[in-house]
C-alpha cells in the first residue's frame, strides 16, 4: 500500500502516475488544441470560471484493480519475476487512466522494457556490490563504490523516465535537469549528512523533492516549488514527537496492566506468556503485527503524508497554483482500517485498500487554473525534440 508508492505516489512532478493512449507527438510543432483532436478545444466553455478552483478526480474501483492485481501476480510468478515490469506499467496506466482534472485523464506511455532494463542494472549492481564472498573484499568495495557513483545518474534517469511517458490532454510532461545538478545535490548531501551525523536528513528530502519538481514541464510551462527546507524540518521534528508520546502512550498501558486495578488480566496474560494455547499465539501475534503497523504508520507513512501535502500547497505551474487539504488524521485510521481488513482477508482486500487511499490523497489536490494553464504551449524547437528523442534511449527505471 505504499507511493512510493501510491503514492506514492501524474508524473514524478505530481507523484501520481498512468494510460498509455494512442496520441500525436505532444513535442510536435503545433499548438496544443490542434493536439487536443476531438477534444474539447476551449477551456473556457468547460469552465466559464477560470478561476474557479478545479478538483482531481479519480474513478478507480477495487473490484477492476483486484482482477488487474491478481493477473499482474500470477504471470509475475508464472515468469520467475520478468513480467513485473509489464505489470508496472498496466498499473500505472490504469491509475492514470482513472485520474481527471476539469473532465481530461492523465496518460502514461512508459516501455516494459526500460523498467526491465533498469531492474536488471539494480539488481546487478546491489548483487555485485555484496558478493564478498565472490569476489573477494577488495573488488567488492570497488564494485560498492561504482554503485554509489552510478546513483544520482540512476534516479535522474528514473524521474527522466516517468515525467516523459507521462501526459495530460495529450501534452507530455518534460524533465529538464541535468546530470550535473543532480551530482551536485548529491554530494553536498552526501557531506551534510555526514557531518552532521544524519540530523539533515530533511534538508536532503527537500532538496532533491525541490530539484524534481522545478526541473518538470508541462508542454512549455514550468513548475514551481516554494516550500523550504524548515517546513520539512518541522515534519520529521513532529514525526518524531508523535512517535515518542505513542510509544510512551503503549508503555504506560503496558505498566497500568501490572497495577492493582488490572491484576486480574495481567494475571491472564502471564498465564497465556507461560503456557499459551495455538489460538493464543495467533492473537497475539496479530496484536504485534497492529503495535508494528501503528509505529510503522506514524513513523514512515505519516511522514510522507505530511510531505505529500506539503508539496502540493507549495507547487505552481505558470499561475495556476495547487493548493492540497488532505486531512492527515483521517487517512491514518482509513490506512490502518485497511490494514486490518487486508489481514483478516489474507490479503484479498490489498488492491481495495490502495484504490481507497489513492482516490483519497488525488482528490485532496485542487489547481486554480489560470489563462497560461489552458494554452499551454507544446511547440519547441526542432534541436529541442531532436535531442529529447535521442535523451528518451537512456531512460531507464529502477524503481519497483
Amino acid at each position: 500500500m505504499d507511493n512510493q508508492h501510491i503514492s506514492s505516489e501524474i508524473s514524478p512532478a505530481f507523484e501520481v502516475q498512468g494510460p498509455s493512449q494512442a496520441t500525436p507527438d505532444p513535442l510536435a510543432n503545433e499548438s496544443l488544441h490542434k493536439a487536443l483532436d476531438g477534444q474539447p478545444d476551449d477551456w473556457d466553455a468547460v469552465h466559464p470560471t477560470a478561476a474557479t478552483p478545479l478538483r482531481f478526480s479519480f474513478s478507480g474501483r477495487g473490484k477492476d484493480y483486484l482482477s488487474l492485481w491478481l493477473t499482474n501476480w500470477i504471470l509475475t510468478i508464472v515468469t520467475l519475476g520478468i513480467y513485473s515490469a509489464w505489470a508496472k506499467v498496466r498499473r500505472l496506466q490504469y491509475v492514470h487512466q482513472n485520474t481527471q482534472l476539469g473532465g481530461f485523464a492523465f496518460g502514461f506511455h512508459g516501455e516494459p522494457k526500460k523498467i526491465l532494463i533498469g531492474r536488471i542494472i539494480g539488481i546487478g549492481l546491489i548483487f555485485i556490490s555484496n558478493a564478498t564472498n565472490i569476489f573477494g573484499a577488495k573488488l567488492a568495495g570497488f564494485f560498492s563504490l561504482m554503485f554509489i557513483i552510478a546513483f544520482p545518474w540512476l534516479y535522474r534517469s528514473s524521474i527522466r523516465f516517468y515525467t516523459r511517458n507521462s501526459s495530460y490532454r495529450n501534452v507530455r510532461f518534460r524533465f529538464v535537469g541535468t546530470a550535473k545538478a543532480m551530482y551536485s545535490i548529491y554530494l553536498k548531501s552526501a557531506l551534510i549528512v555526514i557531518f552532521t551525523a544524519g540530523w539533515a536528513f530533511p534538508y536532503v528530502v527537500y532538496r532533491l523533492r525541490r530539484y524534481r519538481i522545478e526541473h518538470s514541464r508541462w508542454g512549455n510551462n514550468a513548475f514551481q516549488f516554494s516550500s523550504s527546507a524548515g517546513a520539512f524540518f518541522g515534519i520529521y521534528i513532529l514525526n518524531i514527537v508523535v512517535t515518542a508520546l505513542v510509544m510512551l502512550g503503549l508503555m504506560a498501558l503496558a505498566f497500568a496492566s501490572s497495577s492493582s486495578l488490572l491484576k486480574g488480566l495481567s494475571k491472564e496474560i502471564s498465564n497465556i506468556m507461560t503456557h499459551p494455547t495455538q489460538s493464543q499465539i495467533l492473537i497475539m501475534a496479530g496484536l504485534y503485527l497492529l503495535f508494528i503497523y501503528m509505529v510503522y504508520v506514524i513513523g514512515r507513512v505519516l511522514t510522507q503524508d505530511l510531505i505529500f501535502k506539503e508539496s502540493w500547497n507549495h507547487i505552481a505551474i505558470g499561475k495556476s497554483r495547487f493548493a492540497c487539504d488532505l486531512s492527515i488524521v483521517r487517512l491514518y485510521f482509513i490506512r490502518y482500517g485497511c490494514f486490518i481488513a487486508s489481514l483478516l482477508t489474507l490479503g484479498i482486500f490489498i488492491p481495495f485498500a490502495h484504490m481507497i487511499i489513492t482516490k483519497r490523497r488525488i482528490e485532496s489536490i485542487s489547481v486554480t487554473p489560470s489563462h497560461d494553464f489552458d494554452v499551454a504551449q507544446a511547440t519547441l524547437d526542432e534541436d529541442t525534440t531532436r535531442s529529447a528523442e535521442v535523451a528518451d534511449m537512456f531512460d531507464i527505471d529502477i524503481g519497483w
